[in-house]
């Protein structure tokens, strides 16, 4: 108990700190390995009841009459990272085998269209809130501001001239994240469970229960919701199909990451196989990472390497692997 209690604690620290929001996950995560299931239970409400506590706190005092909404949305949020995080590991948890075909990545899905469909009525909700929307305007307004004057010493744009409107703005912000919160979502949690995992089984000298990125693979037919999702994608260029180009957009995104984590196990796999030394798989990743940063290259690489994922469902690049 008093091990949760302490990264209960770690965690909304983490989460109040702002940038630690992507570590959220990870102390409790650690906790479950360690502690197992009840201790990750008890962590995770006391995290939930410490964390919303303090932005109750905090939001009370500086958002005035926006105040409420806001703590909704964070509400939602924390109750989603903590569910989805319970969920994804529900057989370790409860000690019941699994049922879901796919293993974790389909129990990621899953965390994902319940995540998607608790976000409706709160996007609702959040769309028809006045005192919300007035917040945010304000904030927009504030960023192109900085933005028009940044511009402005660089541009030598006449004096009351915008480059940047704070509707556009907002508008351009909110179709992004719309189109891509849930796979956000997606790879927060895998990896907060991840990191987790590892960190918690060297702490206590076990073996991780994480599966090789050499030996990651997906269900043949996993290929159908990436066609499916991506056919919506390519048809809403055409014609406007609302709240499905959303979800079609998430779930598209969800699947390109899910094969290319496949499309990076087959390169491990094929350097592994050909006994190339560790150091070169090291090179490849940061080669990657900074190829990553480049345009056009960085779009060639978001399509070359899933589709190396999903080239495995006709080409067994890992069938020898599998005889063994």
């Amino acid at each position: 108990m008093v091990e949760a209690l302490i990264i209960a604690g770690v965690s909304a620290i983490l989460y109040n700190l702002g940038v630690g929001l992507p570590f959220f996950l990870v102390p409790l995560q650690v906790l479950r390995v360690r502690k197992g299931g009840k201790a990750f239970l008890l962590g995770s409400g006391a995290a939930l009841l410490s964390t919303f506590g303090v932005r109750l706190v905090l939001s009370g005092r500086t958002l005035g009459p926006a105040g409420p909404p806001f703590l909704l949305l964070e509400l939602v949020l924390l109750l989603c990272l903590l569910g989805g995080l319970a969920w994804i590991q529900f057989p370790e948890i409860s000690g019941r085998p699994a049922r879901l075909p796919g293993g974790r990545a389909a129990r990621l899905l899953a965390a994902a269209a319940a995540a998607g469909l608790a976000s409706i009525p709160l996007i609702l909700f959040l769309r028809a809130s006045k005192p919300f929307s007035g917040a945010l305007g304000q904030i927009f307004s504030t960023l192109a501001g900085m933005l028009n004057q940044l511009s402005g010493q660089s541009l030598d744009l006449r004096p009351g001239e915008e480059l940047v409107k704070p509707e556009q703005l907002q508008a351009m912000v909110g179709a992004l994240l719309l189109r891509s919160y849930l796979a956000d979502y997606v790879l927060l949690l895998a990896f907060s469970w991840w990191a987790g995992s590892l960190i918690g089984a060297r702490s206590t000298g076990r073996h991780s229960e994480v599966t090789r990125l050499q030996d990651f693979r997906l269900p043949e037919g996993y290929v159908w919701p990436l066609i499916g999702s991506l056919t919506l994608v390519a048809l809403g260029r055409l014609v406007r199909t609302g709240p499905a180009e959303i979800a079609a957009w998430n779930l598209a995104l969800i699947m390109m990451f899910l094969y290319g984590l496949a499309g990076l196990g087959i390169l491990r796999f094929l350097l592994a196989r050909t006994g190339a030394p560790g150091g070169l798989w090291v090179g490849l990743v940061l080669m990657l990472v900074v190829l990553a940063f480049i345009p056009r290259v960085n779009l060639a690489l978001a399509i070359l390497i899933p589709g190396l994922g999903v080239s495995e469902t006709w080409v067994k690049y890992r069938r020898e692997r599998s005889r063994k």
